[in-house]
C-alpha cells in the first residue's frame, strides 16, 4: 500500500495499518509518526499554524490492523497551539504525540541553522539495498544513500554516518508528515559498531522544524547526518540534522534508541 494512501486514511478516527511496512514486529516508526501528524493536521484544519516541533513516545508496538486515533487541542493561543494525539489498538495506547504549532512573529534576533556539509553527489553514493528476508520491509519504499561515515553492522570502532534520502517512488506530498517519515528511515547511529544485525527501536523521538516543508521548492534528495551523543546499558541518545537539496537547514531530530545487541 502506498504511503500517501495510508496517511490520507489517518484523517479519520479509525484506520487500518497495512502489512508490508514493518520493522521487526512493529510498524515502521516513521510511518507511525506520519500517521499521528496527519491526524493532527486533519483535527486542526487548513488554517492551523506551521508545525514547529513534535515529540513522540513509542509506548508499544503498533501492529498491522485497526488503530483508533484521537486528537485533543490542549491550548490554542493567539500564536501557539498545543495538540496531543493518541493511537490505540485493542483499547491500549501504543503511541502518543505532542505537537507544538506556531505562527511566525517579528523579532530582531536571527541565528542561522547549521550550514550544510559538502558531500559527494547522490549518484556517486552507495544505495542501501533492499534484501528480501533480511532488510526491514519498509526499506523497499525508500531510496537511501550513504555518503560517508561507517556502514551499518560493519563492526566499526566509531558510530555515525551521513547520506541522502527520498521516497523510491516520486510524487509524494512534501509536508511535515512526509519529512518525518523520511527522517526515521535511518537506523540508530550506533549500529555500525555491531558486526551483525540486531534489533533496535526508538523509545522517544523529538523533531524540530526550522522551515515548513510545504513552503520549500520541491526537494529531490534530502541530506541527513546523525551524531551519537552517548550509549550505555542498551540505550543511546543521538541527534540528527536535515537539509534540503539547496543547503537550507530544515529540521533537527533527536531520539532515545534501544539496541538489543
Amino acid at each position: 500500500m502506498k504511503f500517501d494512501s495510508i496517511i490520507d486514511a489517518a484523517a479519520g478516527n479509525r484506520m487500518t495499518v497495512p502489512e508490508g511496512w514493518g520493522q521487526g514486529r512493529a510498524t515502521f516508526g516513521g510511518l507511525v509518526g506520519a500517521i499521528l501528524i496527519r491526524h493532527m493536521d486533519a483535527h486542526l484544519g487548513a488554517d492551523a499554524p506551521p508545525l514547529r516541533s513534535f515529540t513522540i513516545s513509542f509506548v508499544a508496538p503498533m501492529v498491522p490492523g485497526p488503530v483508533d486515533l484521537e486528537a485533543t487541542t490542549l491550548r490554542a493561543g493567539k500564536s501557539v497551539t498545543q495538540v496531543q494525539v493518541m493511537a490505540r489498538q485493542e483499547g491500549q495506547v501504543v503511541d502518543t504525540l505532542l505537537g507544538s504549532l506556531g505562527h511566525g512573529r517579528e523579532s530582531s534576533i536571527r541565528v542561522p541553522g547549521p550550514e550544510a556539509p559538502r558531500w559527494k553527489a547522490p549518484q556517486d553514493c552507495f544505495k542501501l539495498p533492499y534484501m528480501e528476508g533480511r532488510s526491514p520491509t519498509f526499506l523497499r519504499f525508500f531510496d537511501m544513500r550513504i555518503a560517508g561515515g561507517n556502514m551499518i553492522f560493519s563492526g566499526a570502532k566509531e558510530p555515525d554516518f551521513h547520506g541522502y534520502m527520498r521516497f523510491d517512488e516520486p510524487g509524494q506530498t512534501q509536508d511535515a508528515a512526509t519529512l518525518a517519515c523520511l527522517v526515521d528511515t535511518w537506523p540508530a547511529g550506533v549500529l555500525p559498531m555491531l558486526s551483525k544485525p540486531a534489533p533496535a527501536s526508538s523509545l522517544t523521538w523529538t523533531m524540530e522544524l526550522l522551515e515548513d516543508p510545504r513552503e520549500l521548492e520541491p526537494v529531490d534528495f534530502w541530506q541527513y547526518q546523525v551524531i551519537t551523543d552517548s550509549f550505555a546499558d542498551g540505550y543511546g541518545q543521538c541527534q540528527a540534522t536535515v537539509w534540503d537539496d539547496r543547503g537550507r537547514p530544515v529540521a533537527l531530530s533527536r531520539q532515545t534508541v534501544v539496541v538489543f545487541g
